[in-house]
């Protein structure tokens, strides 16, 4: 396992503001602020003071802290899956009616998992508590599948992977031979390996140059899992993979 350098502190407490705030969804004082993420008060007061003077922060008539519109732009910059939205889109109601399950749309993205779409939400009313779960979601399995052993091998060195539940798979050899064996199905099936007692499956979605863009999945409780057999989840899955036109990003 690689040790990891130490991060910028400044840095990491200023996205911690950004994405405390983000996560929330309401506005803070500055003193809440402080209490929530156990900062000093002159601590807090000069990264507020640069984040809103940089634009990624804005007040209100109380003088409490929401995110600014700089926050906006760079998010509208980053964003280079609004096609894959957009004909997912036209896909995943169908397959929410058809099935009664969650429909979801994962990207790979610095080594985490990323909800591009899910059912009929948007990205930004989303609680992506799952970024750090490739290991251990459908979603994440097919897009570890897709890359090269090389690859995997460098993203398994570099971080390590949670037990969420007792099912999880966290071993990296164990985790490769999964890999490859999920290459050669063309899909992933997960039961209670991210929480216990949900199941997931899901398929690659391509680009017109042939590579995998993102994760096509189904997922829903234990219970009433195998009401759908597998191969028509997959049929379902694949048909719907397959009217997805995107290009390379």
């Amino acid at each position: 396992m690689q040790t990891k350098k130490p991060l910028i502190q400044v840095l990491e407490r200023a996205f911690n503001i950004l994405e405390m705030l983000a996560r929330n969804g309401k506005t803070f004082r500055s003193s809440e602020i402080a209490a929530e993420l156990n900062l000093s008060q002159q601590t807090v007061n000069n990264l507020l003071r640069t984040l809103y003077e940089r634009g990624y922060l804005s007040q209100n008539e109380r003088r409490e802290y929401r995110l600014g519109g700089q926050c906006f732009y760079l998010g509208a910059c980053a964003d280079r899956w609004q096609e894959l939205r957009k004909q997912t889109g036209k896909i995943l109601p169908a397959l929410r009616k058809e099935t009664g399950l969650t429909v979801f749309v994962g990207v790979l993205e610095n080594d985490r998992l990323f909800c591009v779409a899910m059912n009929d939400l948007t990205p930004d009313r989303i609680a992506q508590n799952w970024t750090e779960e490739l290991h251990s979601t459908a979603s994440g399995q097919i897009l570890l599948s897709a890359l090269s052993a090389i690859e995997r091998k460098k993203l398994f060195a570099r971080g390590r992977r949670k037990k969420m539940t007792p099912a999880t798979v966290v071993n990296a050899d164990a985790l490769e031979k999964l890999c490859r064996r999920i290459g050669e199905e063309g899909y992933a099936e997960i039961r209670g390996q991210s929480r216990p007692a949900v199941c997931s499956i899901a398929v690659p979605v391509r680009d017109t140059a042939g590579r995998v863009a993102a994760a096509l999945a189904l997922s829903g409780d234990e219970e009433n899992w195998d009401r759908i057999p597998l191969e028509r989840k997959l049929s379902l899955l694949r048909d719907a993979a397959g009217k997805v036109r995107i290009a390379p990003c």
